[in-house]
């Protein structure tokens, strides 16, 4: 569905035109889309406060009544004048007539809406990408497993982490104390957004004594802030000592968390 599409059952939404059909698939197009229902919330609020600006009744009651009473005292005063009080009357029909705004102007401003609220709402709290610096994948290949570390990296350094998961398993299988597998392995995990198991996984790491036990730590902190578990995250992130790579940056999301 393009914008024009999406912005335009929005609008019928909101003047109550929607045909059956439409409303059957603006329906199924909300039920499992979060995002979509949040745009469609904002676009009925611009849609509320841009009627209320330029449709209010009661501001057009109010124009028409102000404009008749001038309208009546300069018919009164200037008998002579070339316009009959029909003329007057049709003048002040004319001007108070509240110009009605376009449907494109809905779109408009709910878009503008979305896109500030979006910026301020990222602005406010601090979100898993922004800190997230995944590094590459590169394993130092051990006699028969060549093909599978190289599946594996591709898998992983092209972000398809379902497959790279499938192929850090299968290396773990064979080398399950491999702390490079694990962390990769919990990394590919917390992509997928399997949080419970990539806990599990950078627990694990952390509570070792491998070079990726800071790292893990770290990371689990970032699990948590992507479930916007705001309180856990920064718990974790205290724990990280100063000689830790990721220091520096935990320090400031825990500024931005505070």
């Amino acid at each position: 569905m393009t914008p024009e599409e999406k912005y335009e059952l929005f609008e019928k939404h909101c003047s109550q035109e929607l045909s059956i059909n439409e409303k059957a698939r603006l329906t199924k197009l909300l039920q499992d889309d979060d995002v979509l229902k949040e745009e469609l919330k904002m676009y009925q609020e611009a849609h509320s406060h841009l009627d209320r600006r330029f449709n209010s009744e009661k501001e057009q009651a109010t124009l028409k009544k102000n404009l008749e009473s001038i309208g009546s005292q300069f018919f009164s005063k200037q008998e002579n004048n070339e316009k009959t009080k029909k003329e007057v009357n049709q003048e002040i029909k004319e001007k108070s007539k509240v110009i009605k705004m376009p449907s494109w102007v809905y779109a408009v401003a709910a878009s503008v809406a979305i896109i500030i609220g979006a910026y301020f709402f990222n602005q406010n709290d601090p979100v898993y990408h922004d800190y997230a610096d995944i590094p590459k994948l590169s394993i130092v290949e051990r006699g028969g497993q060549e093909e599978s570390i190289k599946n594996a990296e591709k898998a992983f350094n092209s972000k398809n982490y379902v497959v790279a998961e499938k192929y850090l398993s299968a290396l773990l299988s064979n080398d399950k104390n491999n702390s490079e597998y694990q962390f990769y392995y919990a990394v590919s995990l917390l992509e997928q957004n399997k949080h419970i198991e990539a806990t599990q996984a950078f627990k694990m790491l952390h509570q070792g004594k491998s070079v990726y036990k800071h790292k893990a730590l770290w990371f689990e902190a970032l699990n948590q802030l992507k479930q916007k578990r705001y309180d856990q995250c920064s718990k974790l992130l205290k724990k990280l000592p100063k000689e830790a790579e990721d220091y520096n940056n935990a320090q400031k999301l825990l500024k931005k968390l505070n």
